[in-house]
C-alpha cells in the first residue's frame, strides 16, 4: 500500500516529526532524501563502559589461585595435610550465627 502526502501534509509532517522532509519533482515527499539523512547514533555510558571492562577483566582472570591450592594439592597427595579439630569446630559455629543473626 503506497500512501501519498500532499504539499500541505509535508510541512505539517516535519513538525511533528522534527525532521524536514524534502519534496520530490512532482510535489511529494522523497522517501529516499529522507532516508539519506537519517543518522543513526548510539552512545554508552561510563558506567556500561566499566561494566563491560569488568566482564573482560574477570574473563582473562584465571578461576583458580594456583598460588594458594598447590600447596594443599601437594600436601593432599603426600598424606600430611592436617586440619585441627578446633578449626573445624570454631567455622561450624560461626557458620551457625551467622545464620541466626541473618533470621533475626
Amino acid at each position: 500500500m503506497v500512501t501519498r502526502i500532499k504539499n500541505r501534509d509535508v510541512g505539517r509532517l516535519s513538525r511533528i516529526s522534527g525532521s524536514r522532509i524534502s519534496k520530490a519533482p512532482g510535489g511529494a515527499a522523497s522517501p529516499q532524501a529522507s532516508k539519506a539523512n537519517r543518522n543513526d547514533d548510539v552512545s554508552v555510558s561510563a558506567l556500561s563502559r566499566n561494566i563491560g571492562l569488568a566482564g573482560e577483566a574477570l574473563q582473562s582472570a584465571p578461576d583458580v589461585r594456583s598460588e594458594l591450592i598447590n600447596p594443599i594439592r601437594e600436601a593432599l597427595a603426600n598424606g600430611n595435610y592436617e586440619v585441627s579439630n578446633l578449626d573445624i569446630a570454631d567455622k561450624i559455629l560461626r557458620q551457625v550465627l551467622m545464620e541466626r543473626k541473618k533470621a533475626v
